[in-house]
């Protein structure tokens, strides 16, 4: 038994040595050769910035409405429910019961909060018992000090709490940046003059106030003789929750239903759950409402009129999802699926889908984040060069910083505006100093700004601009 062992591990040393062995005199003699192309010379381009961009007719048509829905309004949905519309991002409703009020959500500041309660208080003066967040985005929490008077409990999912342990902590510094550079007010000194002020007050300096009653899945109370039921969905956050209110049959959703394709990835954040937004817009069209209370749109009535909406919000919604791992299971690349997935004609064609918040394209890559890795098998960026190398090996064939930068300009004067921004980036990357460079981009993102029928694109493109003109020293 002994001899056994002893051949045993002769024989696994003998395996090794000959593993290193072969590492030695084959593998080590393939070697990844690379170096460090040299930075191009600076560019004596002349350069003309074009006339400043105006709105396209479809992006006018979307601004006179995006206007439209602007206007400040405390709408009566049924008896004893009210909707303050547009005093900020998010709504503010208010529920009367027979001694007191229910909240749900409070704004993003205390500025259009206490415009809002100014004008609940037109309508009754009882006091505030319960506040309800249906979840921890900023534009629905930090308003509520003005609602705090009667000291209410205030009641959230636990899942909004960890989330916003996450959010307000340690994510905060980031997500205040992502939140600048998506409403399009970063470096707001190199920024072109926004073509409207919607007047909201902002985010920061605000104070979060914790929630008192947290719950797993469900949670029902009656505050005087109304029962509230409160079902965790997600969906638009973790933890974010709706309302049942049977005596009324009223249903407030939350950010599960607003008048666009939803928004499920936003660029510059972590992607949302298609799955759990789906199964919350099935939720509420199970309890068949005859109302409709959003938090970022007018209501609606009719039983027939909100499930009919909401069941082609679901399928629009189940359609991206289910093309987009239909994608992944063939092995498609992300920019193959953006490429191949579109919503059908029988959605595209109704209003409360146009992709006026949240983008189909922007979905599937949000899909594709929640669901895959980085690589996609081709090889190509399992090890890539650093940033810089290949668009100075581009710069160097194509001969020099100023043809690319020709021909940039030369696209840009076509309207080829995104091959501009893309030109511009391949001197950028290989000349991080190239002021030139970056004002052209400036101006081709401005026009992509302006040609955008989304109000997230939009603010990102002038964003961006502005950044680029920032790092130029250029102001328009």
């Amino acid at each position: 038994m002994k001899m056994k062992i002893i051949i045993l591990i002769a024989f696994i040393i003998l395996i090794l040595i000959a593993v290193w062995l072969l590492n030695v005199f084959t593998f080590k003699r393939i070697q990844i050769l690379s170096r460090t192309p040299d930075i191009p010379e600076a560019a004596t381009i002349q350069y003309t910035p074009p006339p400043r961009p105006k709105f396209s007719i479809p992006s006018r048509q979307q601004l006179g409405n995006v206007m439209a829905m602007m206007k400040k309004t405390i709408e009566k949905v049924t008896d004893g429910v009210y909707i303050a519309n547009n005093y900020a991002f998010g709504n503010v409703i208010m529920i009367e019961t027979s001694s007191g009020l229910v909240i749900v959500d409070t704004t993003e500041n205390a500025k259009s909060a206490r415009k809002i309660l100014s004008e609940f208080r037109k309508i009754t003066d009882k006091p505030i018992k319960t506040i309800i967040y249906t979840h921890g985005h900023v534009d629905h929490i930090f308003g509520t000090p003005v609602f705090m008077e009667d000291r209410p409990q205030i009641i959230s999912t636990r899942t909004t709490v960890e989330f916003l342990k996450r959010e307000q902590g340690w994510m905060n510094p980031y997500l205040k940046l992502s939140r600048r550079i998506q409403s399009g007010r970063a470096d707001e000194a190199y920024a072109m003059k926004m073509p409207i002020d919607i007047g909201f007050e902002g985010f920061e300096g605000e104070t979060l106030i914790w929630p008192t009653i947290t719950f797993d899945g469900f949670y029902s109370f009656k505050q005087d003789d109304t029962l509230f039921e409160l079902y965790e969905t997600g969906g638009e956050a973790p933890g974010h929750l709706i309302i049942w209110i049977p005596q009324k049959k009223l249903v407030v959703s939350g950010d599960l239903f607003y008048p666009s394709f939803p928004n499920l990835s936003t660029p510059m954040l972590a992607a949302r759950s298609p799955e759990d937004w789906i199964k919350g817009l099935e939720k509420i069209i199970s309890l068949n409402p005859e109302y409709l209370a959003p938090c970022h749109a007018l209501s609606l009535s009719g039983a027939e009129e909100i499930l009919t909406r909401l069941g082609n919000y679901r399928n629009a919604t189940k359609y991206v999802f289910d093309e987009t791992i239909k994608a992944i299971n063939q092995g498609k690349t992300v920019e193959e699926a953006v490429s191949d997935i579109r919503l059908p004609e029988n959605f595209t064609r109704l209003p409360y889908l146009k992709e006026y918040y949240g983008r189909v394209d922007w979905a599937v890559r949000g899909i594709y984040h929640r669901y895959t890795g980085w690589y996609d098998g081709r090889g190509t960026n399992l090890n890539p060069l650093p940033s810089g190398h290949l668009p100075r090996e581009i710069i160097k064939l194509s001969g020099g910083v100023d043809k690319i930068l020709a021909y940039a300009i030369e696209a840009q004067k076509r309207g080829e505006h995104q091959l501009a921004v893309e030109l511009a980036d391949i001197v950028i990357k290989a000349h991080p100093d190239e002021k030139i460079a970056r004002v052209i981009k400036s101006y081709s993102l401005d026009y992509l700004g302006y040609g955008a029928q989304n109000l997230n694109m939009f603010g990102f493109y002038r964003s961006a601009a502005a950044m680029e003109r920032k790092k130029a020293d250029y102001k328009p």
